[in-house]
């Protein structure tokens, strides 16, 4: 029996990530920089091995990095989640911020998808992917919002970052050990 690994992927840079936006749900392509990214991302991960699955959001720029890193790594299993989606910052959307934590940006989010949502949501994918693919190595390509915040769930680390066109590896234990706590949504 092998040990599963899953990988969560921040998708490569737009041009709204270059220039410090929010994106939230807003549906915008990679820049260049972004592809090449996601490239070198994608051939990153091809020589740890074989990997089942590649899940996706279904934002764009999600799923261009996810399709280069599905056809680099050879897997053809690739599938959208809408669970997956970046987190909603409603009128946030599309404005100038500093740092991704920007407690002024937490204040106003209230038009959009609270953290706490956002979290249940996001380990209630990732939970169900690990289940469907036991023992087995699955890629995740998502959003800066999310992935930070299931890390900080998860782990308790304050404000984690994850550059885009760059992963993390998640402690399958960890997710297990949340989903023992707090019950799944349905």
């Amino acid at each position: 029996m092998s040990e599963q690994k899953i990988v969560l992927v921040r998708h490569g840079q737009t041009e709204w990530n270059k220039a410090g936006r929010l994106h939230g749900r807003s549906d915008l392509p990679m820049n260049e920089t972004g592809v090449q990214q996601a490239q070198h991302l994608a051939q990153e991960l091809a020589v740890q091995g074989t990997w089942a699955a590649v899940y996706s959001s279904p934002l764009f720029r999600a799923l261009q990095s996810a399709q280069i890193i599905a056809k680099t790594v050879g897997t053809r299993a690739l599938y959208e989640s809408p669970e997956l989606m970046e987190q909603d910052f409603g009128e946030w959307e599309g404005k100038l911020v500093g740092h991704p934590a920007d407690e002024q940006r937490q204040l106003h989010i209230g038009s959009g998808e609270t953290e706490k949502h956002l979290v249940e949501r996001a380990v209630n994918a990732l939970f169900k992917i690990g289940q469907q693919h036991a023992d087995e190595n699955v890629i995740v390509v998502s959003h800066g919002a999310l992935i930070s915040s299931v890390f900080s769930a998860l782990t308790g680390e304050s404000d984690p970052q994850v550059a885009n066109g760059t992963y993390r590896e998640l402690d399958v234990q960890l997710l297990s050990n949340y989903v023992s706590r707090e019950p799944l949504a349905h």
